[in-house]
């Protein structure tokens, strides 16, 4: 039997741009995906991404689910007018979306916020397409506690899962949902770790040995990562990569992605760049500016730095390649 190359996929395992695409299309927009997003990944040659159903603590809990299937949907009305983009659920689909020159969306809940202690939820929303499941942001829910931003109290008084979090993790390993531990805390980390018999992913977490923010794994915690054949994207939020405002560059970054490498493999690292300066939304939120890199266009910079650093083989695998291998493992 012949074998069939499967096209390079250079993948940004985190983005929030289901924010933008549901808040500019309720103010009359149309084709967000096309007009807004696929220049700047064009420019960086990403050809597929994860988009997290986030949901704004404005519309927890009560409007958490609403507020989740209402970007579902404006995704699904935006797809149709944004011929270059294909929703995706399986990794097979991913390579024909890009051998057919598109983009392919993966869809991943950010914080189980939407199921709240409704597990025939997690049902629903994988009949809708989602395919990866972050069980935290940096909040607490149902599910777990979400670590905090900074290593101070309520930070040392985190649990780890609920009894209804692992039953969800169990349920989510059955279905073929990968489990995202990125915003987790620790306690609810090794609950995973040691729950869990297949890969699974950071998708936008660094290195604390670098950076010692509660958001960024530890050696240890990398390290179980990669014995369960899971990867960690490299988040481009600058806090993340340093804590001095000045040191926050590109070559920062770099470090953390040399830091995987070196001690856990290049076979353990990957992309999720977390671009929030770039979303609308989130402008209105917050006007602060923390991202290393405006948009993926800015972040082709990185992209290319990744391509000069590392051997061919080596850089694909980093910019895509990892995380696919984790979606064929596990989705289905």
């Amino acid at each position: 039997m012949i074998e069939i190359a499967k096209p390079e996929i250079i993948l940004d395992a985190h983005t929030d741009m289901l924010l933008d695409v549901l808040a500019l299309r309720r103010r009359g927009k149309s084709a967000v995906l096309e007009e807004r997003f696929l220049p700047q990944l064009r420019a960086a040659g990403v050809n597929a991404a994860v988009c997290s159903l986030f949901i704004l603590d404005e519309y927890v809990p009560e409007q958490a689910l609403r507020n989740a299937l209402d970007q579902i949907a404006a995704l699904g009305e935006d797809l149709a007018e944004s011929p270059s983009f294909r929703l995706c659920r399986s990794a097979g689909e991913c390579y024909a979306a890009a051998d057919d020159g598109k983009v392919a969306l993966f869809l991943s809940i950010e914080g189980a916020e939407p199921i709240g202690r409704d597990i025939l939820l997690l049902d629903i929303f994988y009949s809708l397409g989602v395919r990866l499941l972050g069980l935290a942001w940096s909040r607490r829910n149902y599910a777990c506690d979400g670590v905090s931003f900074e290593a101070a109290p309520p930070y040392a008084r985190e649990g780890g899962l609920t009894d209804f979090g692992r039953d969800l993790v169990r349920r989510a390993r059955r279905m073929g949902v990968v489990i995202d531990v990125s915003h987790l805390n620790d306690a609810g980390f090794y609950e995973v770790s040691q729950m869990l018999d297949c890969p699974f992913i950071a998708s936008h977490s660094d290195c604390r040995a670098l950076t010692p923010s509660p958001r960024n794994l530890t050696d240890e915690q990398l390290r179980a990562l990669a014995s369960a054949g899971g990867v960690t994207g490299m988040n481009a939020y600058g806090p993340f990569c340093e804590t001095a405002e000045h040191g926050r560059t590109a070559e920062t970054l770099l470090a953390h992605l040399d830091h995987v490498v070196r001690n856990f493999g290049y076979e353990h690292a990957g992309i999720g760049f977390d671009l929030c300066d770039c979303l609308e939304s989130l402008r209105e939120h917050d006007g602060t500016a923390n991202d290393l890199f405006r948009d993926h266009a800015d972040a082709a910079r990185f992209v290319d730095a990744v391509c000069a650093r590392y051997p061919r083989g080596q850089a694909s695998a980093i910019l895509g390649g990892n995380f696919m291998r984790v979606f064929e493992n596990v989705m289905r």
